[in-house]
């Protein structure tokens, strides 16, 4: 009797196993979830706490001066996060910012107005963006990029070669996480 229970109860369970909705990742339900864990990329960790907007008032709160383009473009949401790690020898830091635009019509609008005042942009190819450009300047390098309804930007404190490299693989794990 115990054996039919436990057979009929095995059943049971691997039936409600195999009725799951196949998926082939978590949904994305709000910008924290495209944000990079510790340790997500080997040697780098969240530095400060970071932020989340989920209303206009959140968000002048956070960027002040810089959220009007944001807001006239559909924001829902927005989250940033720094990260410290090495680039050589080198601590730098890493700035992440993911946006929700509402839709994709806004985000590229938004990419299309912020990137337009990027001083020497260069055109990075990307299959895990629609479209996405690199600022180098003598201290920094940022990349800006945009897919379905997500603006991103990421800017990283040194120029060097693998300090460009470090950032693509930032852009490269958030861009891969939007469906």
């Amino acid at each position: 009797m115990r054996l039919r229970i436990f057979l009929l109860l095995i059943m049971v369970l691997a039936s409600v196993q195999c009725s799951k909705k196949n998926t082939t990742g978590p949904e994305i339900a709000s910008v924290e979830d495209l944000i990079i864990k510790d340790n997500e990329i080997s040697g780098w960790r969240r530095s400060g706490e970071g932020w989340v907007a989920s209303s206009e008032s959140d968000l002048y709160g956070r960027i002040d001066g810089a959220a009007p383009p944001y807001v006239q473009h559909g924001f829902v949401e927005a989250a940033d996060q720094n990260y410290s790690g090495k680039v050589l020898q080198d601590t730098v830091t890493v700035g992440l910012r993911v946006f929700d635009q509402a839709d994709t019509s806004n985000a590229r609008a938004l990419f299309g107005e912020l990137s337009a005042l990027m001083l020497t942009p260069e055109t990075w190819q990307t299959d895990k963006f629609q479209n996405a450009k690199i600022e180098r300047t003598q201290l920094a390098i940022r990349i800006v990029a945009w897919k379905s309804k997500y603006y991103v930007s990421l800017s990283i404190t040194s120029n060097l070669n693998e300090a460009l490299e470090v950032l693509k693989t930032f852009a490269t794990n958030v861009g891969s996480k939007i469906k």
